[in-house]
């Protein structure tokens, strides 16, 4: 019996001169003094592709984690316009303070957070106090709202997505506050709604938004979740709460099953000085990982559709929930059921069941029925569909989960319709074990934690993947893991560079106790000037630490570094220069 990986490669026909892989091994981050998290990124240019870290005390390794498949194409995509209301988005730590405006959007309707809003203390010996200016739940858990997005069937992975937002500042002042993504996940899904839950929380400090608020104008802005530790800082908890709630997970896990909610939220409020003023959203699509079965470049095949349709039935297979654009309509009048048949190119288990609405022509009543053998179906749903949803066409799906069905097609029946003139459907989506992944020609950010180091070991490793052309080794890298628990840090760049201003950064590791960070300034290595000390946390992990600088000079190379304090002593980073603008 052919294993799944010899099946990838016998599935995917490859020309002699295909590319191969490429493969970078990328800078590790410390986990405490027991542990790290590697990190490397794989261009599989389109392949099947599996990887894995190798690793040891030397060149030679010695050991390796298990090989794991990249993930399919960013081919699902959810769009949210806002024009007919929240559509379940909260706001605020009451949930009521995201209001929705029916006009004066980038495009139609638009929701609005506006300050005051009351802090979010659940992280203060992590990342600092927060204020959640929006947040979805777009997956298994069920949302105050009443409405959760059920993405990928209700497990769906972000790793490296693509987002893209139209954002409007009014009157806003961050006052030191930035505006970033922010991702929590369930540790471990089977006790997702038990009092014993634990969610690891991420914010994804790679990119903010607060640099797009301030023309007060609508701005369009575009950025990756990139899957890579040195983007994210560990949300923590709040050591006085005395909570065991809030648990680190990896970034890896936690973006690839995003089972709870995700947020745009100001993140490093300062209680002491809070931003004012609002924030508009208008236009927001994420594109992320589609493992659905019957999507084409995970093996489905569409074998027959009727032929007098009015839409394209590859629509029903673009990722694309709904849509003038991205559903199908049957001809005028119909009067037998409509029927599309997909295939599989190898057997696969189908476990879930999701298939959208067309918000202009909702069908009725569907069956979805499977095939061992091309030719037999067997009913597995026959399920009326809504109408409609009153949170808007995202909302309106038939959903089928905890099923255990065997199959190599699938057949897709409209037996009846809310309207005579044409009956439609958007997006099928069918989720479960099998399927064969084609990759993006795109690069993918891979990370693993590996645990139960040594302190001051010096580890090797490098990433390696493996597809049908060929196995590729990254480069050696090494990285030492701390033998004491003073701060660990890492002088970062200079942004938001002027003639009179600048903000620095780095990345901060408090190893376990409670740590505070300022950056020493100057024009040269002697530096003479600090900027104000800040709490940095308690956590084992990474996290962003900035300072903003005002009162420079123009045109002046400056040199600055990051200085960590503890109980355990006191860490210089490693020196690193800017240079401020001109004053013209």
């Amino acid at each position: 019996m052919m294993n799944s990986m010899t099946a990838v490669l016998m599935l995917v026909a490859v020309a002699a001169d295909a590319p191969r892989a490429e493969v970078e091994t990328r800078a590790a981050s410390p986990l405490g003094n027991k542990a790290l998290t590697v990190n490397g990124r794989v261009q599989p240019h389109g392949l099947p592709t599996r990887c894995w870290f190798e690793f040891g005390s030397s060149a030679s390794y010695g050991q390796q984690t298990p090989p794991r498949a990249l993930p399919p194409k960013l081919a699902a995509f959810y769009h949210e316009s806002w024009d007919g209301g929240p559509a379940g988005w909260l706001g605020g730590m009451s949930g009521k303070d995201l209001a929705h405006h029916a006009d004066g959007g980038a495009a139609g309707g638009f929701v609005r957070f506006a300050e005051p809003s009351g802090d979010d203390p659940n992280h203060v010996d992590g990342i600092g106090t927060l204020h959640l200016a929006s947040y979805f739940y777009p997956a298994s858990h069920p949302s105050a709202a009443g409405l959760q997005g059920w993405w990928g069937g209700g497990d769906p992975d972000l790793r490296d997505a693509k987002v893209t937002i139209s954002v409007r500042g009014n009157q806003f002042v961050p006052n030191g506050a930035e505006l970033v993504w922010w991702t929590q996940s369930d540790n471990d899904i089977a006790q997702q709604l038990t009092a014993n839950w634990r969610r690891a929380n991420w914010a994804y400090t790679g990119f903010s938004l607060t640099d797009a608020l301030a023309s007060g104008k609508w701005e369009r802005v575009s950025y990756r979740l990139t899957n890579d530790s040195h983007a994210w800082t560990y949300g923590g908890n709040n050591l006085a709460q005395n909570r065991p709630n809030y648990e680190y997970d990896s970034i890896d896990h936690s973006l690839g099953h995003l089972t709870t909610d995700f947020f745009h939220l100001l993140a490093f409020v300062n209680p002491q000085q809070r931003p004012t003023g609002s924030i508009d959203l208008d236009e927001f699509t994420v594109a992320y990982r589609n493992y659905s079965l019957i999507h084409p470049a995970n093996g489905g095949k569409l074998l027959t559709a009727p032929r007098d349709g009015l839409d394209e039935a590859a629509r029903l297979t673009d990722g694309w929930r709904h849509g003038p654009d991205r559903s199908w309509r049957s001809a005028k009048n119909p009067t037998a059921p409509q029927e599309f048949v997909f295939q599989f190119a190898e057997p696969v288990t189908i476990k879930t069941v999701q298939v959208h609405q067309h918000a202009e022509w909702p069908s009725r009543d569907v069956e979805i029925a499977t095939s061992d053998d091309g030719q037999t179906f067997t009913p597995l749903v026959t399920k009326a569909m809504p109408e409609k949803s009153p949170g808007g066409p995202n909302f309106a799906f038939l959903l089928e989960r905890n099923l255990n069905r065997r199959a190599t097609s699938v057949r897709v029946r409209v037996l009846s319709s809310y309207r005579a003139e044409h009956w439609g459907l958007g997006e099928i989506d069918l989720f479960g074990e099998g399927g064969v992944h084609a990759t993006d020609d795109d690069w993918y950010h891979v990370n693993l934690d590996l645990r139960n180091r040594t302190p001051g070991e010096t580890i090797h490793y490098r990433l390696v993947a493996e597809n049908s052309a060929g196995r590729v080794a990254g480069p050696d890298a090494t990285f030492t893991i701390p033998d004491h628990t003073r701060p660990h840090v890492v002088t970062g760049e200079a942004k938001r560079l002027r003639s009179d201003a600048a903000t620095l950064t780095g990345r901060l590791t408090p190893m376990g106790q409670k740590t505070r960070f300022y950056f020493e300034y100057g024009l040269d290595t002697t530096y003479g000037t600090k900027s104000a000390g800040q709490y940095g946390g308690l956590q084992i992990t990474p996290r962003l630490a900035s300072a903003a600088l005002t009162g420079l000079k123009p045109d002046t190379t400056y040199h600055y570094r990051l200085v960590g304090v503890n109980d355990s002593g006191t860490t210089l980073g490693h020196d690193v220069t800017f240079r401020t603008t001109s004053s013209q």
